[in-house]
């Protein structure tokens, strides 16, 4: 028995009351067929429809065929007559992202010789695939307002069955029939615009897709790939930018229009700081190398709270300018980060391999990292004494 798809003759319609015919799992999974559905069943690039059977969620629904098995989120208890209920929002985007789908395949196709060969409708977005390299923004700006234009003309979407024979005599649309595909072909036509051969759920008129926006082109598989918003989803997405200008415009306290011109100054100043930091860190460490060689013994070492990985470099290099024999062994923490870092090092004149007290350095921070001959680095682990980390450097 083939199930009536009710979702073909009416996608707006939202609730049902109709008999179970089958019951069945699979893969663990519990699911009924219906005498009558108005679940639309993943298929074209289209996601499946969500919603209630007999009050249990549907998570799920497949085409088997002819059959149409709904996937629930646990068994059904309810008796053979049961109540369907969709989710009419999740159709309704569902409906505007594949018309705007259709309409604005035929344009690039007709118009501008951009042919689809590939459809994707995502949770965030909708997306097709073209011939040809990824078009500029502004030809993607021009490409939306030819789709505007088309939806403000507010033409009907229909649909209707024909016989296999009649599809070579029409100017079809088509990348093909399903695999098994038996009986009438149904077509989706917006006349005069496109002729598709297309089992999927659409808008009645244009003028319910209300806005198409282009969001960028990027290369895939050998064309384009083309992302677009249709419907809500661009009402959704308009409110969501005014809300970040909205936040933006508190914290940067101006005017949208004077985002660019405050962001510039704001660069240029943050620029100049770091170049006064680093000026100043080079000072500091400057200070820091005097002291640290002025101590005596061959093993120079310090323990300090806001250095990361490249100021204890810079100062380790500072340091064996003026000590060249001696072996600078430095632990510090990041300020910033928070994370632990240390740097073993030998002067010119100094041991040639520094490994082992590298080695013993990094297991006293349980730090990650290692080295050979003259320097051995790493970071990670606890933040030592100094007492502690020149015994671990000494091996005492």
């Amino acid at each position: 028995m083939t199930d009536r798809k009710i979702f073909l003759e009416d996608p707006g319609r939202s609730e049902a009351t109709t008999t179970i015919v089958e019951r069945g799992t699979e893969d663990g999974r519990f699911w009924v067929r219906l005498a009558e559905t108005i679940f639309y069943p993943e298929g074209g690039g289209q996601p499946a429809d969500r919603g209630t059977i007999g009050g249990v969620a549907v998570v799920d629904v497949q085409a088997r065929g002819p059959r149409v098995l709904h996937f629930l989120e646990r068994s059904l208890d309810a008796g053979e007559v049961v109540r369907c209920l969709l989710d009419a929002e999740r159709r309704l985007d569902h409906r505007q992202q594949h018309t705007a789908q259709h309409l604005l395949t035929a344009i690039l196709q007709d118009r501008h010789g951009l042919p689809t060969t590939s459809f994707h409708l995502g949770e965030r977005y909708t997306a097709i695939e073209v011939e040809g390299a990824p078009p500029s923004p502004e030809r993607l700006r021009a490409f939306e307002d030819e789709v505007e234009a088309e939806i403000r003309r507010d033409l009907p979407v229909e649909t209707r069955w024909v016989a296999p024979p009649e599809l070579a005599a029409l100017p079809v649309r088509t990348r093909g029939l399903p695999d098994g595909h038996a009986g009438p072909v149904r077509l989706v036509e917006i006349p005069g615009i496109d002729l598709n051969t297309c089992g999927g759920t659409h808008v009645l008129r244009l003028g319910e897709i209300r806005l198409v926006h282009l969001l960028d082109a990027t290369p895939a598989r050998g064309g384009s790939r083309i992302r677009f918003l249709a419907g809500g989803r661009v009402t959704r997405a308009l409110r969501d930018a005014r809300a970040v200008e909205e936040s933006l415009k508190a914290r940067i306290g101006t005017a949208p229009e004077a985002f660019a011109e405050v962001l510039d100054r704001w660069q240029g100043e943050r620029k100049r700081l770091e170049k006064r930091v680093r000026l100043l860190e080079g000072e500091l460490a400057a200070l820091q190398a005097e002291s640290l060689a002025s101590r005596s013994g061959s093993w120079l070492v310090r323990a300090i709270e806001d250095a990361g990985p490249d100021r204890l470099r810079t100062l380790a290099k500072a340091t064996l300018a003026l000590r060249p024999d001696a072996v600078v062994v430095l632990a510090g923490r990041d300020e910033a980060s928070g994370e632990a870092a240390f740097l073993v090092q030998s002067g010119p004149t100094g041991p040639e391999d520094v490994a082992a007290p590298g080695e013993r350095v990094r297991a006293l921070m349980g730090a990650k990292g290692g080295g050979r001959g003259r320097v051995v680095q790493g970071r990670g682990g606890s933040f030592p004494t100094e007492a502690a980390l020149r015994a671990a450097a000494e091996g005492s």
